[in-house]
């Protein structure tokens, strides 16, 4: 019996799809996907694990593609036929309207019915829905999931499901980066989760006023976080830095008024903010480890392609300033923690020759050659050059902020010298150089007017911190550029 009803239901929109009555079959989606949805579920046990598979880019079937399966094979398992109609009818629901009209029931179905959980059968069946439809159209199911996330984000009895429902979501985000890749719409829908996870914060701090830590909330920020995570490391470096800008424009600032601080809890903006951070961080990391493996594994490259590949990937092309902006401002923000992560996250993005790892101590060495840095001497790339001519001053500024402030640590010291280590040598410019060296005799007069003064706003192991780092940059210089007038008197300073 289930077999004829399913027959009927496929027969109806089959028959009517492309004349003068599709409009009347697609109206009574909300009657016949729901029946479909019921008998994909009651497939047998070995079907069902198989719906824990992954969604995965397949030949995207099409409507003549589509044949009914013998009978034999239907009256063992209408779950097969189920499935098969499901996806012809995916096929043929070309228009947005169309898609959202047979999405809609399932959402509902699955919500009436509570089969969000476990997130196996969403999973399977969305994983049909984004292998039948085209490409192009895969942005309007994960729309759709969007909204109904958005309805379910402040429940708090919900939260399990919310966090299944972005689980769907992550798969059909994963799926659709190698197919459609990124534009406004995709752009837009990663605005909007992360708009979800500063909900999920300030729910999350609201609710620990009142009980212990809601750990379903934080799960559902993982599978937020996770999702973009893996979607950003799908696309190409171009699109990548789309959605690394995207994620910069939402960090949230300390500077509000007073009745904003009222309204949000600084707590939630601080780990909201930190998540994002680290968010960036592991996007980048991660490709930046996948370029150096693929570097390592391709030595079979001419010199030409090598110099050619290094004048493209230039500063001024790694930071447009939607992404440096907010990383600049955050270098003198008042928490280490976050001063730490930016500048992580900066040394990164700059550090293209492999410097970094090798300038992570603050050391004065009478001899380099022991930090077995490249000596092959670059030549100059404009664009390097272009870009701290353009933003060297914001940076020295931030930068001089920074390293005044007094709750830096051990770690943030490290971190101050290896970036303006490697934005020196990483531009290899002269120019470049003197405005770095004039920054540092700067803080150096700063500090000791400050404590012979006594203003007290500096602690002694900062004070010796910050001489130490900038005796270690002009040591690095001095001998890395043979400026044997510096270097000597760095010796004799070191030595006294």
């Amino acid at each position: 019996l289930r077999c004829l009803g399913l027959r009927g239901h496929h027969a109806l929109f089959r028959k009517t799809a492309n004349d003068e009555l599709q409009n009347d079959a697609w109206k009574h989606m909300d009657q016949i996907v729901p029946s479909i949805i019921f008998n994909i579920e009651k497939r047998e046990q070995p079907r069902t694990q198989q719906s824990a598979t992954t969604i995965t880019t397949t030949t995207t079937v099409s409507p003549e593609d589509v044949v009914i399966i013998n009978e034999t094979i239907i009256q063992e398992d209408p779950s097969l036929l189920a499935d098969m109609i499901l996806r012809d009818l995916f096929c043929r629901a070309h228009s947005n309207n169309n898609i959202s009209i047979c999405i809609q029931p399932i959402l509902n179905d699955l919500d009436k019915y509570a089969k969000w959980i476990p997130y196996d059968f969403p999973k399977y069946i969305f994983s049909q829905i984004m292998n039948s439809i085209k490409h192009h159209n895969s942005y309007v199911v994960i729309d759709l999931l969007l909204n109904h996330l958005d309805k379910h984000l402040d429940i708090r009895e919900r939260t399990n499901i919310k966090t299944s429902v972005m689980n769907v979501i992550h798969d059909c985000l994963v799926f659709t980066a190698p197919n459609t890749g990124v534009g406004s719409t995709m752009l837009d829908g990663i605005t909007r989760l992360l708009e979800f996870i500063q909900k999920s914060f300030q729910n999350e701090m609201q609710r620990s006023r009142t009980s212990s830590k809601d750990q379903n909330e934080q799960q559902f920020q993982s599978a937020v976080i996770n999702g973009i995570e893996d979607f950003a490391e799908k696309l190409p470096d171009f699109q990548m830095m789309e959605i690394i800008k995207c994620i910069a424009a939402s960090l949230p600032t300390f500077h509000q008024d007073a009745e904003e601080k009222t309204k949000y809890s600084s707590d939630a903006k601080l780990k909201f903010q930190l998540l994002l951070l680290k968010t960036i961080q592991k996007i980048i990391l991660n490709k930046h480890s996948l370029q150096s493996t693929l570097t390592k594994s391709s030595k079979v490259t001419t010199k030409y392609e090598s110099e050619q590949s290094n004048e493209i990937t230039s500063t001024l092309t790694t930071f447009p300033h939607q992404l440096f902006d907010p990383l600049i401002k955050m270098m003198s923000t008042p928490e280490s923690e976050v001063r730490l992560i930016v500048f992580e996250i900066l040394q990164v993005l700059v550090d293209r020759r492999c410097y970094a790892d090798k300038l992570c101590k603050i050391r004065i060495l009478k001899d380099i050659s022991e930090l077995d840095l490249p000596t092959e001497r670059k030549r100059s790339r404009l664009f390097d050059i272009a870009f701290m001519k353009k933003f060297g001053h914001q940076f020295h500024s931030q930068l001089y902020k920074c390293i005044l402030i007094e709750n830096n640590t051990k770690k943030s010291f490290y971190a101050i010298y290896c970036l303006m280590s490697l934005v020196t040598l990483e531009a290899n410019d002269q120019d470049v150089l003197v405005d770095v060296i004039h920054f540092c005799l700067e803080v150096q007069s700063a500090i000791i007017k400050m404590m012979n003064e006594d203003q007290q706003k500096l602690s002694k192991n900062n004070y010796h911190c910050i001489h130490a780092l900038i005796a270690a940059y002009f040591n690095l210089m001095s001998k890395f550029y043979d400026i044997t007038a510096l270097s000597r008197y760095v010796d004799e300073v070191s030595l006294w």
